[in-house]
Formats: structure tokens, C-alpha cells, sequence
């Protein structure tokens, strides 16, 4: 039975790891976007490299 209970947190560690590295990514790609909106690049282009749709680019823009 203590097998199962540590499994099951460590599941949960698992998960809260991973939720905190997909916001630290999706963050620094925010802030290549803004630096690459800054510099002049279309949406488009900015999209394509962050991988960020095109809506959250616009939103960005808008907060420049």
C-alpha cells in the first residue's frame, strides 16, 4: 500500500514539474516574440519561429 501512495505522488510532482517548465517556455517564447515585434518582424514571421499562434502574437503587439 506505501508503494502506491509514494507512486502517486511522485505522479504529482511529475505533473506540477512539468506544468512549471511549459510556462517557462511558453514565457521566453513570449519574450523572443516581443523582442522580434520590437525589431520590426511581421506577425507571421514571429509566429513561425516562436510557434505561437498568430493570436497570441497580435495580443503581445497590442501590449507594446
Amino acid at each position: 500500500m506505501k508503494e502506491m501512495k509514494d507512486s502517486e505522488y511522485a505522479d504529482d510532482s511529475l505533473e506540477l514539474t512539468n506544468s512549471w517548465e511549459e510556462r517557462g517556455m511558453k514565457k521566453g517564447k513570449e519574450e523572443v516574440a516581443i523582442e522580434l515585434l520590437k525589431a520590426g518582424s511581421s506577425v507571421a514571421f514571429v509566429a513561425k519561429v516562436t510557434r505561437l499562434s498568430q493570436k497570441e502574437i497580435e495580443e503581445l503587439r497590442k501590449s507594446l
